[in-house]
């Protein structure tokens, strides 16, 4: 995903948010243990989108993280 993209999430639901802190990729990073800041966590995101809970979904300004059904039947 394009930055310009990932930041349109995390601006509308916060980084954390974002995270799949259950996710294979999360833990093989051993990221479970580390303190990393949100500066390098985006840039590690960039790297790797596994670390993404999936799907992220938009439509115009509307958007949604994981498996939204409610948000996604918002959307045109």
């Amino acid at each position: 995903m394009a930055p310009a993209e990932i930041k349109r999430f995390v601006d509308r639901f916060g980084l954390e948010a974002l995270l799949d802190t259950e996710g294979k990729a999360w833990i093989d990073a051993g990221l479970k243990y580390l303190k990393v800041s949100s500066s390098e966590m985006l840039g590690r995101i960039e790297r790797d989108p596994k670390l993404l809970r999936l799907p992220l979904v938009r439509c115009a300004n509307l958007l949604a993280i994981g498996r939204d059904e409610e948000g996604w039947k918002a959307m045109p």
